[in-house]
Parts: structure tokens; C-alpha cells; sequence
């Protein structure tokens, strides 16, 4: 299949894109009843700072959609994924841990080839949300990023989307494929990418309603899942947006920094924070001369209106169903996959890109032809209070904002501090649809059963904790490991020393206490390591 079928055309597109132009769309039939099963659509942004939305502290970038649903729901402010975009997916697809799920690393590294639980692609030892929800009776969607399908290139058709546009690898450029010839598929088939090619965040929107749009007609519930990329690397700015859009960001990072945690405590989703203390790995602003702070003042606004566009979609998205009647019974989880990336502005291009050459002049930067990263000290910025960022696991990078909306939420415009994390999306989408978990055994194989916690009876009003005191959730990517029992935080960053925090007196891991606590920090390894040898995690 050629991709130029899947585009728009000049009046009216080909898989009714632009819907508002070509007419109104009639309500779904047959599905206006309070007791019919609800749908589920679950919004898993990339590679975003904690406090970017409005609703979690970030003013300085329009999020009217986001923040309104975030509002309006429950805010999850010690909501966890994982230290990387596969991992943490993992996680949420199968309501396991990302080792069982065989994403016990994203990466091709050697010392783990050929080990159990390093498959790197979604193994069929777990059931998939789709897999179970398709065999419930819905309707299952994909729209945006996969990244699940490892060398084998799995995929999501394969894993229960019934249909299904997914970029397969991991990320590319947003206007045109700077990994692959062909990266994108499209219903389990391969497509070429158009001449003239369409923004990926608008191309994975016009897609799902396209999908909603083939099955209007249906009185099956759906699951819907929509990755968008943006504003994961290369940062590239999106069409008919000016680097002046968003909010200024001359005054630097380390004012950002301030600017966002006060809103953050203003919104409710902090408590008040000692920003004097935060450790970031840049330089300071006022060491920079003033070609470094105008590239990197360019970088950001690049950064904040990637966001804004994918909130503008989001709300293209929202509008139709609402227009299809279907929003009302709809809920929707909104989740980052982890922390913001750190690092070089110019750092981003993986391995097999070296000596790929990038025009990256100040005045192209943006450009689908240029390649950046939000670079260390913005990344500090958006991810602050918490320690580090994406590819850490360390709080920063994976503890994500989260929150979900539905009308039947029974303690609308709360926040809910308690521990979650992407293992208890799982149980809780199937409890509220009154699905069971069909392990051990599903469609002919034997499946795990689900490590997650189910959140249902929080949006029913109950702000008790899910998960227990003396419940250890123990994690691993690509050899960093870490695991959380209570206020306890264990971890190992690769190369380094066991860690240990006290999260209740010390959310922003500030004070190692592996040295001064020595009895609890062997009791939290014989745990990790009891897990560990289960779950074949290697300390290699």
C-alpha cells in the first residue's frame, strides 16, 4: 500500500480526515444507554517534563484541552512508568512488569542477547490490553507510536488492534523519515511515506478518527490507544506555528525552573519546594554567552510548541467525539511515558544515523531537515522538583504527570497522591469494563497473571492507597534497577553503588542513605534480588 492513499487530498480526504469540511458526522447508534460498557481511551504522551501542562504547573505553554481534562478528573501526581519509552509501554500493555513482558531492555546490547526477558519486543506471555479487550468485545485502535514489535518488527495488529497506524520504531523525524524507508504501518501492512509529508501529530489524529469514522455505525465499545510522538526528538516545529507562539524563554532555564515549580504548588499538585536546592547538571544561565542563550532560547520555544500543537489535536480529537456522542461515556487516561531527556542540544541521533548530515544554523532550527533535543538545563526545568530525567531511574525520570477524566468519576476536579504506577492500568480498565483477567491460561497459551493494582475504586471516590506498605515493586531497564517498598526507594544506576531513599522525607532524592541505613538497605536488596532471580533481571 502506497502512503500518499492514507493522505489528505486538497478538498476532502481520502479516510475523512478533515471532517468539520466535509460534514458533520451522525451519532453513533444504538450506544446511548447509562448501562452500556464504557470506552477507554488512553493517551500516552513522549518523552514530556512533569510540569508542562498547565494543570500540573507549566503557564508558560497553551494546554487549554489537556488542562481541562485534567481539571475536570483526577490528578495522579505519584504516578510512575519506567526509565524509557519501550519499558514503560510494556508495562501498561500487559499489567506486568516490563522484564516479563520481554522489554527487559529497549536496546540491542550484547551482554543481554539471548537471555529470557530481553526479547526486546511484547512476548506472547502476557495477555495485552487489546488481546483481552478485543476478545471482550470491542473495538481496539492504535494510533502513534508502537515500539513494542523489537527485531521481528511485531506488530500491534498482532498484539489485538484491530486497526492499527503505528510508527515502528521508536521515534524518526516528525515530517519525513529520517531513520527508515518505511516506518510506518498500517493495519500490520507496510506504506511509503508521502512526497509532501504531513506532521506526525496530525497525522496519527486524522487516523484514529478515520478509525472511529470506518466503524461510526458500531454499538461495540472501543479501546483506543493514541501515542503521538511529539515532543520526543528531533524537535521540529510544527506547520503554521512561530518560535513566538508559546511563552518567551530569553530569561533562561533556571528561571523557568522557578517559574514552573511555583505553579506547580499553585495548582496543587506540589507541596511547596525549596527550588534553591535543585541540583541541575547544566551551567548556569548567566554563564552562557549570547549565541549559546539564543539557540537555547530557540530550542525551548521549539519544545513548548510541539505541546501546544499536540494539545490542539487532542482537542480536534475530543471535538469529534463529542460529536459522535461518544465522549461522555468515554474515559480517558492521559499519561507521560517517563521524564524529559537531558543531554546535549546537538547529542540526540542514534548510532546508525552517524554521518547523516543535519543543518542545524540557528536560523533552520526547526526545520524537518535539522536535529535538536531540548537539551540538560530545560530538561531540568520541566522535570524539577525531581531528581534526573529520561533514561534514569531515578524519580525524574520516571515519575510522570497523569490523570484521567470520565463522567461517571465520582470526585471530580481531585488530585491523588497516593503511589501508582503503568502495571495498574491494566486491572483497573478491566474492572471497570467487568472483564477478567483470563490467566493463566488465554487463547491457547499460558499468560501471566498481572503484577498491576487496580485503581477503579479511586474514581469511585476512595482515596485509600492501592498499593501497601510493605508491597515491594521492584524494576529493571537495561541494567538500572530500582524498586519501591513504601516510603523506601531503592535503585542502582549502571556502573555506580546501590542508592536508598526515604521518598517520604525525601521525595527529590537529596540524601542517600544506602551508608547511614545498612539494615535496611540489605533488607531491600534480599527483595530486589529474591524478584530479580525470578524475573531472570541480570546486574550486568
Amino acid at each position: 500500500m502506497h502512503f500518499s492513499t492514507l493522505a489528505r487530498s486538497s478538498a476532502c480526504s481520502l479516510l475523512l480526515l478533515a471532517l468539520t469540511a466535509c460534514g458533520q458526522p451522525q451519532h453513533l447508534e444504538g450506544v446511548s444507554e447509562d448501562s452500556r460498557r464504557p470506552n477507554f481511551l488512553i493517551i500516552m504522551t513522549d518523552d514530556m517534563g512533569y510540569t508542562d501542562l498547565g494543570a500540573f504547573g507549566g503557564n508558560d505553554i497553551a494546554t487549554p484541552n489537556l488542562d481541562r481534562l485534567a481539571l475536570n478528573g483526577i490528578r495522579f501526581t505519584n504516578f510512575h512508568g519506567h526509565l524509557s519509552c519501550a519499558p514503560s509501554r510494556a508495562m501498561l500493555m500487559s499489567g506486568t512488569g516490563n522484564h516479563e513482558a520481554g522489554l527487559g531492555t529497549q536496546r540491542d546490547i550484547e551482554r543481554f542477547r539471548g537471555e529470557r526477558n530481553y526479547e526486546r519486543y511484547l512476548v506472547d506471555r502476557v495477555a495485552t490490553l487489546p488481546e483481552i479487550f478485543r476478545d471482550a468485545g470491542y473495538r481496539t485502535y492504535l494510533a502513534g507510536k508502537w515500539g513494542l514489535g523489537g527485531p521481528g518488527a511485531l506488530d500491534p495488529t498482532e498484539r489485538g488492534f484491530g486497526k492499527a497506524f503505528a510508527l515502528v520504531p521508536s521515534g524518526g523525524g516528525h515530517f519525513q523519515a529520517l531513520f527508515h524507508e518505511s516506518r510506518y504501518t498500517f493495519n500490520g501492512k507496510a506504506v511509503t511515506e508521502p512526497e509532501d509529508p504531513i506532521y506526525s501529530t496530525t497525522l496519527f489524529t486524522d487516523q484514529l478518527i478515520s478509525f472511529f469514522e470506518e466503524d461510526r455505525g458500531s454499538d461495540q465499545p472501543f479501546f483506543a490507544l493514541f501515542t503521538p510522538t511529539a515532543p520526543h526528538w528531533p524537535l521540529h516545529m510544527p506547520p503554521g506555528m512561530k518560535h513566538s507562539d508559546q511563552g518567551s524563554y530569553h530569561g533562561g532555564y533556571d528561571k523557568l525552573r522557578r517559574q514552573r515549580l511555583a505553579g506547580a504548588v499553585q495548582s496543587g499538585v506540589l507541596p511547596e519546594a525549596d527550588v534553591q536546592v535543585y541540583q541541575s547538571k547544566a551551567a548556569a544561565w548567566n554563564t552562557l554567552d549570547d549565541e549559546e542563550k539564543a539557540l537555547q532560547a530557540q530550542v525551548m520555544e521549539i519544545y513548548a510548541a510541539m505541546i501546544a500543537h499536540l494539545d490542539q489535536e487532542i482537542g480536534r480529537l475530543l471535538n469529534y467525539l463529542q460529536d459522535i456522542g461518544a465522549l461522555e461515556n468515554t474515559l480517558i487516561l492521559v499519561i507521560n511515558d517517563n521524564g524529559a531527556q537531558g543531554g546535549p542540544v546537538f547529542g540526540g541521533p542514534p548510532s546508525y544515523l552517524k554521518g547523516r548530515s543535519f543543518d542545524n544554523r540557528l536560523e533552520n532550527l526547526g526545520e524537518g531537515s535539522s536535529w535538536a533535543n531540548m537539551g540538560q538545563g530545560w530538561a531540568d526545568a520541566v522535570n524539577a522538583p525531581f531528581r534526573d530525567g529520561k533514561g534514569t531511574v531515578y524519580e525524574g525520570g520516571v515519575r510522570v504527570a497523569a490523570f484521567a477524566n470520565w463522567s461517571k468519576i465520582q470526585r471530580p476536579a481531585s488530585v491523588y497522591r497516593q503511589y501508582l504506577n503503568n502495571m495498574d492500568v491494566l486491572p483497573s480498565l478491566l474492572e471497570l469494563a467487568g472483564i477478567d483477567h483470563p490467566a493463566p491460561r488465554f487463547n491457547g497459551r499460558d499468560v501471566l497473571p498481572v503484577r498491576g493494582k487496580s485503581f477503579a475504586r479511586v474514581l469511585r471516590g476512595d482515596v485509600s492507597s492501592v498499593h501497601s506498605e510493605d508491597e515491594a515493586i521492584t524494576l529493571s531497564g537495561a541494567g538500572k534497577h530500582f524498586m519501591q517498598r513504601g516510603q523506601w526507594k531503592l535503585l542502582k544506576e549502571l556502573n555506580a553503588d546501590w542508592e536508598l531513599y526515604n521518598l517520604a522525607d525525601d521525595p527529590y532524592e537529596r540524601l542517600n542513605l544506602a551508608a547511614t541505613q545498612p539494615t535496611k538497605l540489605d533488607q531491600m536488596l534480599t527483595e530486589f534480588r529474591l524478584h530479580a532471580k525470578l524475573n531472570n533481571i541480570l546486574d550486568r
